[in-house]
């Protein structure tokens, strides 16, 4: 029982996966996916790129989700 508890605690301290940036980068496989990284060191926008065009940006992985399917 201890086994099972303290493998629950690994899990847990390492998130849900995959990731709703993993899933949203699977549901877009086309879009280059990432998270800005601003200088001062504190993550940014969700952003999506196809290609040479110009990258959507938001907030949140849901917003970027809707960005998307939006351009379909």
């Amino acid at each position: 029982m201890a086994d099972a508890s303290r493998a629950d605690e690994r899990d847990a301290l390492h998130g849900p996966w995959p990731t709703e940036a993993e899933i949203l980068a699977g549901e877009f496989p086309d879009w280059e996916i990432w998270r800005e990284f601003r200088t001062d060191g504190r993550h940014g926008d969700w952003c999506a790129q196809l290609g040479d065009s110009r990258p959507l940006r938001a907030a949140t992985c849901d917003e970027l989700r809707s960005l998307l399917n939006a351009q379909s």
